[in-house]
């Protein structure tokens, strides 16, 4: 971290983050864009939006606004709005998966509106409880409780299915465990460029992941638990 000024956008600093460059974070702003990669795919193979992939297309767009907020965000560091542009689409796609594994799984509306209340109550909780000078640690176990949130029901989803497309779901879970795992070792790594770049690359792999598993799975007949 070059230079320990609060960034015009009055976001978190980076070990990358230099103020003085046309383009603070270089490396988070190119990593950020490579969800374009998968997001760009998946609006071409459902053709913008497919009913048939309802939760699949509107991940998609969810993931399309993400990934433009994440890139400006990092790239200039000047307005607010992008750093909402850069989580809240993210936080609202992992809600929405949440409640879509849970009413794969259990065939019931119910219980992905469970899943949703205790959601919400995990990240006020984690907000409200935990010290407010470690924002990274806060950030990152935000994070954390999305996955879980999707993980729990997903698991459930899999061994009803017997497993099917597994080693798609086994494969996102290691990527996005190195991910989150070079989000936290950010702050204390002394490599110039950080290891933030890193987050978002192990990330866009596992999201590209998930997306081709829930579309394999879309089409499956469940039969309620």
């Amino acid at each position: 971290m070059l230079l320990p000024v609060t960034p015009p956008d009055g976001g978190l600093i980076y070990t990358e983050t230099n103020i003085a460059h046309l383009f603070p974070e270089p490396f988070n702003m190119i990593s950020s864009a490579l969800f374009l990669i998968p997001g760009i795919y998946w609006l071409f193979k459902l053709h913008g939006f497919s009913r048939q992939y309802t939760f699949l297309s509107i991940a998609t767009w969810l993931l399309m606004i993400g990934c433009t907020g994440s890139t400006i965000y990092h790239g200039l560091r000047r307005w607010p709005v992008f750093i909402f542009m850069d989580w809240v689409p993210i936080a609202v796609l992992c809600l929405l998966a949440s409640i879509y594994f849970w009413m794969k799984f259990a065939s019931k509306i119910w219980v992905g509106m469970a899943a949703f209340v205790i959601f919400i109550a995990l990240t006020f909780g984690i907000r409200r409880l935990l010290p407010n000078y470690d924002i990274q640690l806060k950030v990152s176990l935000n994070y954390a409780v999305m996955v879980l949130m999707i993980v729990l029901p997903l698991m459930l989803l899999l061994w009803k299915i017997q497993w099917r497309n597994g080693a798609l779901v086994l494969a996102a879970f290691i990527a996005f465990g190195l991910a989150i795992g070079f989000r936290v070792y950010d702050k204390y790594t002394t490599l110039a460029i950080g290891t933030h770049f890193l987050w978002h690359t192990f990330g866009a792999v596992a999201t590209s992941l998930m997306f081709v598993f829930i579309y394999r799975i879309n089409g499956l007949k469940l039969i309620a638990a």
